[in-house]
């Protein structure tokens, strides 16, 4: 087995050991009364419109993300018009995703109402997905141009990076030089393999390579509209010969003067 593969199921088992601890944890706490924060996203709605240790070690995950991009047939409430960042879980049981493009109206102190730090932080948490989302689970994707050197922190392409373990988290948005690049997201996108690969068969999604920008632009209603260009097949026009008078009839019968077009 290469040393790419060995590194990116290593990441893998540790993506999905994550997944299991958050949820044991945010079962044990409640993770600030799931009920208030689940209402915000479900019931309040979305934004109107926008429909071992991470060390020097770092795996090469690529200079580019996948992307899940919904077709224009995904009618999927939670789905439609979504952007997915898939996140390496290469030879996990479970496919695991954050929808980049849906933010919401649940500010960052609800999601930590512990961290005295972040109560007066106006920011808003993201919507990754519809799982675990009634129990306030909590990730956050942010780039570094240096490998993190903390254990609950994952690659997952070029300089971006995820984390799953709160106190990391909040550690983030508390760092001045940080902070800014940090998004926060409420939930998660999951699947088992061949769920996804049955959805993708029927038409559901295209997948696409790109960079970190649909992540952290200023302008997350644009973004799968901006992907859906990129990954629509394009209709086939005939390269056609430009319009010359020559050979023309219809021209020849008004060419009384005589005129010389160039070929």
């Amino acid at each position: 087995m290469d040393s790419r593969g060995t590194e990116m199921r290593r990441w893998s088992a540790r993506i999905v050991g994550f997944l299991e601890r958050g949820e044991a944890a945010s079962r044990r706490t409640k993770c600030l009364a799931g009920g208030r924060v689940a209402a915000a996203v479900l019931l309040l709605g979305l934004v109107p419109g926008i429909t071992d240790r991470a060390t020097q070690e770092k795996p090469d995950t690529g200079s580019q993300g996948n992307f899940l991009v919904a077709r224009r047939e995904l009618l999927d409430p939670f789905f439609e018009k979504s952007v997915v960042l898939m996140l390496p879980t290469k030879g996990a049981p479970l496919l695991v995703g954050l929808i980049v493009n849906r933010p919401t109206r649940v500010p960052l102190r609800d999601l930590f109402a512990d961290s005295p730090a972040l109560q007066k932080v106006d920011t808003t948490a993201y919507f990754g997905g519809p799982v675990d989302v009634e129990v306030g689970a909590r990730s956050a994707i942010f780039r570094s141009k240096t490998p993190p050197k903390n254990e609950n922190i994952i690659p997952v392409f070029g300089d971006v990076y995820v984390s799953f373990d709160p106190d990391t988290i909040v550690a983030l948005l508390q760092d001045t030089q940080q902070g800014a690049t940090v998004r926060v997201f409420l939930g998660r996108s999951q699947w088992a393999p061949a769920q996804l690969e049955n959805e993708i068969t029927k038409g559901a999604w295209y997948s696409v390579h790109g960079n970190s920008d649909p992540i952290f632009g200023k302008f997350p209603e644009a973004v799968w509209r901006s992907l859906l260009d990129q990954a629509e097949p394009r209709p086939v026009v005939k390269n056609e010969a430009p319009f010359s008078p020559l050979g023309n009839p219809r021209f020849a019968a008004y060419n009384t003067l005589g005129m010389d077009f160039k070929k």
